[in-house]
């Protein structure tokens, strides 16, 4: 745990052996953090219902609202992972938010490319399957090395993304299926990896013995990297979809 605690604000905060707990507080469970997993994934549904219903029944309301979604949601989303004690509130915004988002955009591939959706929500179930059963079983672990593998991945896959954004606009340049196949493999390969950490902060929460409110930190954070992996398995399905049609 010493390396979480040397590079992680959270578990330098909240799991550090020094730092004096009240003896009587109630510490974190995996029933707690499956319970408000479920509690999140439910409020992104609820956000893309909802948003769904607005759109059809009064889509210039609707219009305001996705606006507020598309320009909050990213705020949102960085105080409740930064800020621990202010993921239950923040992080409940941004799924309601996010879901709004999430339902619009599952609404555009799904008329696009019929049957998408399914097959993505399906993708993603079985993609957290797999990374769970690696996980418990030992066959992947989350050591520092692993950590530090995932940030140089995560950092030289966004400037790779950049340079070929800042390419395009300069000569012109369209990204066709086969280098936006390739992107869209690298960006699911790095919600992959990231699964892995936040089970491994999950497995660390609970078994350090770390207080009640940091299940939802660990729950936001693994719901965060579920809807994203959607959201990047989505775009991918449907190019297959549509370029197999």
């Amino acid at each position: 745990m010493n390396y979480f605690r040397s590079h992680n604000p959270v578990y330098k905060r909240a799991l550090n052996k020094s730092e004096s707990f009240d003896a009587t507080y109630e510490a974190a469970t995996y029933g707690g953090v499956a319970r408000k997993a479920l509690y999140y994934i439910a409020l992104v549904v609820l956000g893309a219902v909802g948003g769904l219903w607005i759109m059809f029944t009064n889509s210039r309301l609707f219009l305001y609202l996705f606006f507020i979604a598309i320009t909050t949601i990213f705020i949102f989303s960085l105080i409740a992972l930064w800020i621990p004690r202010a993921t239950k509130v923040f992080g409940s915004i941004y799924c309601l938010g996010e879901g709004l988002l999430v339902g619009v955009v599952s609404l555009a591939f799904e008329v696009a490319a019929p049957g998408v959706v399914l097959s993505a929500l399906l993708s993603t179930v079985v993609v957290l399957a797999v990374v769970v059963t690696l996980f418990l079983t030992g066959v992947v672990k989350v050591t520092g090395k692993f950590i530090k593998f995932l940030m140089i991945f995560a950092i030289s896959l966004l400037i790779s993304m950049i340079l070929l954004w800042v390419i395009s606009l300069i000569v012109g340049m369209n990204f066709d299926f086969g280098l936006s196949a390739i992107v869209s493999v690298l960006m699911i390969f790095l919600c992959t990896l990231y699964l892995f950490f936040d089970l491994e902060m999950i497995r660390r929460v609970v078994e350090g013995g770390a207080p009640k409110y940091l299940e939802w930190y660990v729950s936001f954070g693994l719901v965060f990297t579920l809807v994203w992996l959607y959201m990047e398995l989505l775009p991918l399905l449907a190019r297959l979809f549509l370029n197999r049609d």
